[in-house]
């Protein structure tokens, strides 16, 4: 998942007491990855560690508001994170009931390991449904749909297709069809890693088909250069923007 989001046109806050990942996605083109390795290498919470994982326990003082959303782990993957740090920022979580808290991995057999807290968002970054598209050293997006298929009905469940990678349309549909996420975010890749990408008509498609089935759908911008409308598409709910806390 590229980036930030906005929310209702505000900047979601992020929440990084965990960063860093080993899958090594998208042929080296990980933004995340890039930002720490460049823009971000002589932060004190990144000198020394790079993306290699990290817990940064002093980042779990910030104070949240009623109503927020905050993106826990924006700069790395939480199925890397140590279960007793993770049980910390659970604890964080628990405490905030009334903050909105958006995990995304792509190893979500690692949910295992959470409560179903009312006030997480369970998220998993399925790109494709084609396991041939294997461009990262993470779990294969079948087993990513299984591990968010098997979650309890009712946890609440976020999907990130981006960067979207060309699907079967039929299956795709399908597969995010019965997670029965609450929301689906649609984004390209924006940073020029050579995927192969799906038509215009197909995105549609698969849009169309979410907006049916009553899943809010999310145009990351940078997706109207796959749609073909010459110009970015207006911020959604949830739309890329900053980083609070890197």
């Amino acid at each position: 998942m590229g980036k930030m989001f906005t929310y209702q046109g505000k900047t979601m806050k992020t929440l990084n007491a965990f960063t860093g990942c080993y899958y090594d996605c998208y042929n080296g083109k990980c933004w995340a990855r890039k930002l720490v390795e460049t823009r971000l290498k002589n932060m004190p919470k990144y000198k020394g560690c790079g993306f290699s994982p990290m817990y940064h326990g002093i980042d779990l003082d910030m104070k949240f508001k009623n109503n927020e959303w905050v993106f826990v782990t924006s700069i790395g993957d939480i199925a890397f994170c140590p279960t007793d740090n993770l049980a910390q920022i659970l604890y964080v979580v628990k405490n905030n009931p009334q903050t909105n808290f958006l995990f995304c991995t792509k190893n979500p057999k690692t949910y295992e390991r959470f409560d179903n807290l009312s006030n997480i968002y369970f998220g998993a970054t399925i790109e494709t449904n084609s396991d041939t598209a294997q461009l990262s050293k993470a779990p294969s997006p079948q087993k990513r749909y299984e591990a968010m298929r098997d979650l309890p009905h009712h946890y609440k469940k976020f999907i990130s297709i981006e960067p979207i990678i060309d699907f079967d349309e039929y299956y795709f549909k399908e597969m995010i069809i019965n997670l029965k996420p609450k929301i689906v975010e649609i984004g390209a890749d924006n940073y020029k890693a050579g995927l192969p990408e799906p038509s215009a008509t197909k995105i549609r498609d698969l849009i169309k088909c979410m907006e049916v089935n009553n899943i809010e759908v999310v145009q990351k911008q940078g997706l109207e250069r796959l749609l073909g409308t010459g110009k970015e598409k207006q911020r959604s709910p949830l739309n890329s923007g900053g980083n609070e806390n890197v």
